[in-house]
């Protein structure tokens, strides 16, 4: 509805009334303000509690954000694995350097680098003009990758074989025959001319008799000696010194058709052999396609024929032996029977690369404008050597190609002759130093050595301590008072932020964990007159490198046991504990002791009397030993031992008390497995393994038992409390042994330290469910929802006011300009009136 006058204007459109005060002269709308003034006053007060109420949740999150700040850098610290933290340093940076990972073992190798790991590349010895020139009239061409190392030096398809990818497979590596001495040579050995100078041997079938030089020899010299005198007589055989000292002997032969045997000599017995030990070596099973070649007579340099599904292959074995003394060795190669095409280079090239198996082939353009066919591997070492069939461009002007860079794995040597040699496909090798990656750069000798880090710990102490001080710093400006400016922080008087200051202080102040050091101030942790933390990291990298266990017991989860009976002292040890695990003692009760995986062979009389092949694999690697007739049992552990090294096997040999071989993993549990597969078995054998080429399979047990009468989880050695009950996941290492029915080893008594404290106070602050600062903020939040309700009564109110004086003043307004309309009539009817 409109009304309007001559003097006056009031508008209403639903509940909202503008009065403009044309007619009374009043501004109306000032004064509605006015008397309305008093009803925001509540509103005002009710808005002011709830902002209020707002910012100190706010403040309270700050807090909050600081201690899970806190918490973050604590849990860097907590545990014993978080100590871990290695540093590497070496003696020659240029021949090898040294990456650490968390968890590396402490430790310290010299080593000699005796090559650098390299790809090979083929070039053709002649040129054609034009890439269109004709170089082969074969329709098809062999290619292959990693056939070196197998011990082939060629491929080649003798026919029949079908075009594309074909895999090539060692399955048994080939072995020489040898004999070894049964006991360890002297240390200087002297011989004398007619006197102890000749060995006679058979190998092969073939008798030879040895004259060795006189003079005195170490054992490496002996077997140079012996080498030498070998060849002048012709005899196919080599001399080595094994891992336990002894002479070995091994003919060049290998498989099952090389035999040697000692058959006398004045100087026999005074090596260790005397008279009558023999060995039979090892045939190589090599498969193309999974149809299998049995190699039994393997010489170096021979061509063999290797059978396929169709057709076959011929392939060179390689002139030496490989790191572990074998012609051809397990693992597989790919192939490819490749297409020439037209036979033309470009068609050649084009196809050599299409054929997937990571060769390159390019042709190289020379001064004179020929060019010349180059294919290159694609990886380095030798299992992505590359190897063309050698007959491919005979009768073109290409010709053979040559090697001009010969493939080659790294290989580094430690402890010289009686030592182990490791071999790696690239310059980095991962099972020198256990956690450590080891790369070699030139070659040469250098010392590694692997130390706890000082300085990479330190660091992380240091975060702990800034967050420390950021949440005290913080504290102190919301709950505090500054004297200074005489202005109070908006949450002074806060109990809950006066007890986390207090608690945060208490913990670096007092004595925490199993460490014997005071307290913080002995890591370089002190607190300054203004309450704040100060982190003197020279002092702790001191106190770390005179003694890295004390101070890492400062700040971590730590547990002293003590034992039900002195035979279980120091068999129990802590692993992990929970923010929420309280300090205290806990009864640690086992039914069953974790095991390792353990092969134990048949008792021996110091030696075996029948060759034989063992065969070990543990998760996808396996490592394969020789042992030879005569033999003894310490030198088949010692190379056992090495040939688990050189394949990265967590396994170890050893001679019992009986005299029985032992082979067992380095771990514990039922995770923890191994194949063994022998090639002999019966009287004189060594009892590892079952029937012949049958592979026998040994597992660990784990841990079985309770934590303060809760059951608990067995992983290993490790027994682990539920992580949902009172003990929050408490885990101990168990390293009792033969136990098999219901022992009581004693209590552990756990003490968090430093790290462990903080995280834990953290928790107790900030947990999203019980957290002293989660539930004050909580509560200040519902503070602030609760004023909404009061507010919006006092301001529907105040609009209902609002609403009664508009209209009021509204009425007003409009009565006033009828009055001044009638009044206007009046005066116009009056004007009209004679005399007027």
């Amino acid at each position: 509805m409109t009304v309007s006058s001559t003097g006056s204007s009031v508008t209403s459109t639903g509940s909202s009334v503008s009065v403009n005060g044309l007619v009374s002269g009043i501004n109306t709308q000032q004064v509605i303000t006015a008397l309305l003034q008093g009803y925001q006053i509540p509103i005002t007060d009710l808005q002011n509690r709830q902002s209020a109420a707002t910012a100190q949740a706010s403040d309270y999150q700050t807090i909050a954000s600081d201690l899970q700040s806190l918490s973050s850098a604590a849990q860097q610290l907590d545990t014993p694995s978080s100590w871990d933290l290695m540093a590497a340093t070496t003696s020659s940076p240029t021949v090898a350097t040294a990456s650490p990972a968390d968890g590396a073992t402490p430790g310290s190798l010299t080593f000699t680098v005796n090559a650098l790991a390299q790809g090979n590349v083929l070039v053709s010895q002649g040129s054609v003009s034009s890439p269109g020139t004709i170089v082969t009239t074969a329709p098809s061409l062999l290619v292959a990758t990693g056939a070196g190392a197998l011990g082939f030096a060629s491929l080649g398809a003798a026919g029949g074989v079908a075009l594309g990818s074909h895999i090539l497979a060692v399955t048994q590596s080939s072995q020489a025959a040898t004999v070894a001495g049964a006991s360890p040579l002297p240390g200087i050995t002297t011989v004398v001319a007619g006197s102890n100078d000749t060995l006679d041997v058979s190998v092969n079938g073939t008798s030879y008799s040895l004259t060795l030089a006189a003079g005195t020899f170490t054992p490496a010299e002996l077997a140079t000696a012996i080498d030498q005198a070998a060849a002048a007589a012709g005899a196919p055989l080599t001399a080595s010194v094994s891992g336990a000292g002894a002479l070995q002997l091994a003919s060049l032969r290998q498989g099952s058709a090389a035999t040697i045997e000692v058959t006398g000599g004045d100087a026999a017995s005074g090596l260790g052999l005397g008279a009558g030990p023999s060995g039979v070596g090892v045939d190589a099973v090599v498969s193309v396609d999974g149809t299998q070649s049995t190699l039994d007579s393997i010489d170096p340099g021979q061509q063999v024929t290797l059978a396929a599904p169709s057709g076959s292959l011929s392939a060179t074995v390689a002139s030496s032996v490989n790191a572990y003394g074998s012609l051809l060795g397990v693992g597989t190669a790919d192939a490819a029977l490749v297409s020439t095409g037209n036979g033309s280079l470009s068609q050649v090239i084009a196809n050599v690369n299409a054929a997937g198996l990571g060769a390159t082939a390019s042709s190289v353009t020379l001064p004179s404008g020929g060019l010349l066919l180059q294919v290159g591997a694609g990886r380095t070492g030798l299992a992505g050597s590359v190897s063309v069939d050698p007959a491919a461009f005979a009768g073109s002007g290409l010709g053979s190609l040559q090697s001009v860079t010969a493939a080659q794995d790294a290989s580094v040597s430690v402890g010289g002759a009686s030592g182990y040699t490791l071999t790696s496909a690239t310059n980095v090798f991962s099972n020198l130093l256990p956690g450590t990656a080891v790369t070699v750069g030139a070659v040469g000798q250098a010392t590694v050595s692997v130390q706890p880090d000082a300085s990479g710990e330190a660091t992380k102490v240091a975060s702990l301590v800034s967050a420390a001080n950021q949440a005290l710093s913080d504290i102190a400006s919301l709950g505090g008072y500054d004297a200074t400016t005489k202005t109070a922080g908006p949450l002074m008087g806060s109990a809950v932020l006066s007890g986390l200051q207090q608690a945060i202080l208490s913990v670096f102040g007092s004595a925490r964990g199993t460490s014997s050091l005071a307290n913080a101030a002995g890591a370089g942790i002190t607190l300054g007159s203004d309450g704040t933390l100060s982190f003197d990291q020279a002092a702790f990298e001191s106190a770390y490198a005179a003694n890295p266990s004390t101070v890492q017991a400062l700040f971590t989860q730590g547990v002293s046991f003590a034992p039900a009976q002195p035979a279980y002292a120091g068999e129990v040890s802590l692993l992990y504990a929970g923010d929420q695990t309280p300090a205290g003692s806990y009864d640690v009760a086992v039914t069953q002791s974790a095991t390792q995986a353990t092969d134990l062979g048949t008792a021996l009389a110091g030696s075996v009397s029948v060759a034989e092949a063992l065969t070990f694999t543990q998760g996808g690697s396996s490592a394969t030993y020789q042992t030879a007739a005569g033999e003894g049992t310490a030198a088949i552990a010692s190379g056992l031992n090495r040939a688990f090294a050189q394949q990265g096997l967590s396994l170890e040999a050893s001679v019992d008390s009986s005299g029985a071989l032992e082979v067992a993993s380095s771990g514990y549990g039922s995770i923890q497995s191994f194949e063994v597969t022998s090639s002999a078995s019966g009287p004189g054998a060594s009892g590892l393994g079952g029937d012949p080429g049958a592979p026998v399979t040994f597992a660990g047990t784990d841990v079985e038992g309770t934590i303060n009468g809760e059951a608990a989880t067995g992983a290993g050695q490790v027994l682990a409390a539920s992580a949902t009950g009172d003990l929050a996941g408490l885990s101990v290492l168990v390293q009792a042994e033969g136990i098999s029915g219901a022992t009581d080893l004693g209590s552990v008594t756990y003490s968090p330290g430093v790290a462990q404290q903080l995280a834990t106070l953290a928790d107790g602050a900030t947990n999203s469910v019980s957290g002293s600062l989660t539930v004050t903020m909580k509560g200040l939040a519902d503070e602030a929802a609760g004023y909404d309700s009061g507010i919006a009564q006092y301001q529907q109110l105040e609009a209902s006011q609002q609403t009664v004086l508009e209209n009021e003043f509204a009425t007003m307004e409009a009565t006033l300009g009828t009055l001044k309309n009638e009044s206007s009539l009046l005066s116009s009817q009056i004007n009209q009136l004679p005399g007027f």
